[in-house]
This record gives structure tokens, sequence and C-alpha cells, in this order.
């Protein structure tokens, strides 16, 4: 491994510095080099300014190593900490690797084509009361033609962890990592599954089953940009990583040993990963779109559907027309991603 750590001269602390919660931002790199100034700014512009700033440049092809070199030196600040990973571990292996380096209170991630709002962390840490495990917050989506929109899954309030847990299953709460706050004590020696697109899940359920309390604000303190050339809407979950994302899921929230409402929010979350999983076959259109259709159809058996009828009707019939109708339900699912996103077809076309 090569650890590039830039020589910065000491940061001048706020007055109360020393009391207030640390956090550690842990800032993966990958072809972002247009964006990965922006993203930093977002974390050094912070209210809350007991903060580390971990940026890992995950072997990134483009010129993102000279942009993030330059402006490092430019800026000059203490609290940021560069490291370049010899070979490519993807997102999910640079976030462990950052996890694994970091001693704070707290932790957040960003993705180095989003960015912050400046009072993330102070509206964050606010929120947490003393039992509070993860802080989750809304957000903006930025779409490709340059507008936004306010976005938020999950009523404000406080949760249980296993409440939260439910909730993400039933995807009526975010399962994303740049969204949240975790307590670092509640996380420890916990890592993001290796897990195709769904990293993001795995880790967020399993935080859940340790957290005694989740808060959900309606404070949108984060702008999601759609990038079409991302992991996220450029590629197709492999079936045997979903397959291997729903034992993680059973093995972590033993929702499938519970009751019979725990039942029915794994199966919802069972039929939307295969849903998700199609419908990226059907927009991006790989040459096995037709076999790899025909997979997601048996995955979604009758009895998970009737489960998750039970938990989202909606996805329980999205699955039925898949199995019935995967044209309709191809013309569908482009329009709602077109309506979501922004993104009409594959990147290549």
């Amino acid at each position: 491994m090569i650890v590039a750590v830039i020589p910065m001269e000491p940061h001048i602390k706020e007055s109360g510095f020393m009391n207030s919660p640390s956090v550690a931002v842990i800032l993966p790199v990958y072809n972002t080099a247009r964006t990965v100034v922006r993203s930093i700014d977002s974390i050094l512009h912070q209210t809350h300014t007991n903060f580390e700033l971990v940026i890992i440049n995950d072997s990134s092809p483009d010129d993102a190593d000279r942009v993030i070199r330059q402006h490092l030196e430019q800026t000059n600040d203490s609290r940021v900490r560069y490291v370049v990973n010899e070979h490519n571990l993807g997102l999910a292996g640079s976030r462990n690797r950052g996890l694994r380096s970091v001693s704070s209170d707290w932790v957040a991630f960003l993705d180095s084509d989003d960015v912050f709002h400046p009072e993330f962390l102070e509206k964050m840490l606010a929120s947490a009361g003393p039992a509070t495990d993860v802080v989750v917050c809304s957000h903006d989506v930025l779409y490709p033609d340059g507008t936004h929109r306010y976005r938020s899954r999950g009523r404000p309030g406080r949760y249980t962890g296993n409440q939260a847990m439910a909730l993400l299953m039933k995807d009526e709460m975010t399962p994303y990592a740049w969204d949240k706050l975790f307590r670092s004590s509640s996380i420890r020696g916990l890592e993001f599954p290796l897990l195709n697109r769904v990293e993001d899940a795995g880790f967020s359920i399993a935080a859940y089953e340790r957290a005694r309390e989740v808060v959900c604000i309606e404070d949108s303190l984060h702008l999601y940009s759609v990038n079409p050339q991302s992991i996220t809407w450029g590629s197709v979950p492999p079936i045997l990583e979903s397959y291997r994302f729903v034992e993680f899921l059973k093995e972590t929230t033993r929702a499938h040993e519970g009751s019979p409402s725990a039942k029915n929010a794994l199966a919802a979350a069972w039929i939307l990963t295969f849903l998700n999983s199609a419908q990226a076959a059907l927009r991006l259109t790989p040459p096995d779109v037709d076999h790899h259709i025909r997979e997601c159809q048996d995955a979604m058996t009758f009895t998970l559907l009737r489960r998750c009828l039970m938990a989202r009707p909606d996805y329980a019939l999205a699955g039925l027309l898949l199995k019935t109708s995967p044209l309709l339900y191809g013309m569908l699912s482009k329009e709602f991603v077109r309506q979501r996103s922004g993104i009409c077809d594959s990147p290549q076309s």
C-alpha cells in the first residue's frame, strides 16, 4: 500500500473545539477528478469544525491524484489525510480501509461526486441524543439536466434500531451510507459487505441491528448527483450477488425466524432486490438480458410475493407484473427511472 500524507500547518481551533464531538468523514475517490474538489470543499467548509477528512484514492485512473494533491497543498488544512490505494479495492473496500484508520466519536461517508450542506455535521450532531447511534437526514437530488429536487424517505422521528431495520427492509427508510452519521462505538468492527451495488444497504442494516436509537430528520443536508456512469446507474447487479445480499439480510436480521411482520419486511427487501436487478438489465440491455430476467422471475416466488403484499403491496404488484409481462414491466420501469433520475437510456447509447 502507498500512503501519502500531505504535510500541513495546524488548524486554528475554535472556542470549545476540544469539547465538541469529533467526526471522521471518509471520502473514497474513483474517476471523479472533475467533482472531487467540490466534495472536499463541502467538508472543509463545515460549520462544525472538529473533524478529520480521510480521502482515499482508490487507484483512480483519471487525473484525480494530481487534482487532489494540488488542492490540498493550496488549502493547507491539517484535518485532511490523503491515502492512495495501490490496487483498486472498490467502494466498500475503500470505505472499510478508512473505517479501520479512524478513532473519532462519529463517522460519516461522502461520495466524491456529491456534497454536504455546510451545516451537515452541526445539524446531525445536534439531532443526536445520548442514546442515538445513527442520524439520518433528507437530501436533494441533482439530475443530469441541472435541475434538483428535495427527497425524503422516512418520517422524521426517533426509532429503535429494530424499527429502523424493518423500515429499511420495506424501503421506507433510505439504505444509503452518505445521508447518515454513525456513532463510532456502535459500529466498531463493522465493515461494508463486499457486494455489488448494495453495500450501503448491507452496512446500514447491520448498523441498525446494533443501534439503540435511530433519529430521522427532515432537513436536506446532502446533495446527491445522479451520475449515469456510476456503479449505481451504469451496471447490472449479478444474480449471484443479489442472492448473496438477501442471504446477508437473513443472517444479519434473523427476520426469517421472527414475527410475521419481520418476515413480511424481509420478503419486501427480497422482491425489491430482484426488481432492481431486473430494472437495470431492462434499461442497460446486456447480452444475456433474457436469461437475467428469467433468473429474477424465478427468484420472486409466489410465497415471497404474498408476504411482500402485506408489507409493500406496490412492490408485490410490480413483481407479479415482471413475472407475467416483463415487456410491460420494462416499459413502465424505464419511465419510472426517467422520472426519478433523468436517465433515459444506457450510458453507452
